[in-house]
């Protein structure tokens, strides 16, 4: 088990809410997200796309998430992943261009 996810168990841990660096700015928590991206980002680059979901997974997650399952997701692969984080902000970008356009 990852390190950080195992703290997080501990009854002594400091709860999202309480962590100074988590921001929680709105009910969407769009902050927090944006916040999330740049982390990934920022530390796990994959740049051989090794473990990355097929792409049309991706796209199914933005148009359609609840038909999507963590298996084909590779489980939590996208928050570990600069390239699938990549992807998925251009789909989201995507999205809200079709759908403005409409």
């Amino acid at each position: 088990m990852n390190v950080a996810l195992s703290r997080s168990f501990r009854k002594d841990a400091v709860t999202l809410t309480e962590h100074p660096f988590i921001p929680f700015d709105n009910e969407d928590d769009s902050l927090l997200f944006e916040k999330l991206q740049e982390h990934v980002l920022a530390h796990y680059p994959n740049p051989e796309r090794k473990g990355c979901p097929d792409p049309a997974v991706l796209k199914s997650l933005i148009d359609d998430p609840k038909d999507v399952t963590l298996a084909a997701l590779n489980d939590l692969h996208i928050f570990e992943c600069a390239e699938c984080t990549r992807l998925l902000m251009e789909l989201r970008q995507k999205k809200k261009q079709r759908e403005a356009s409409e």
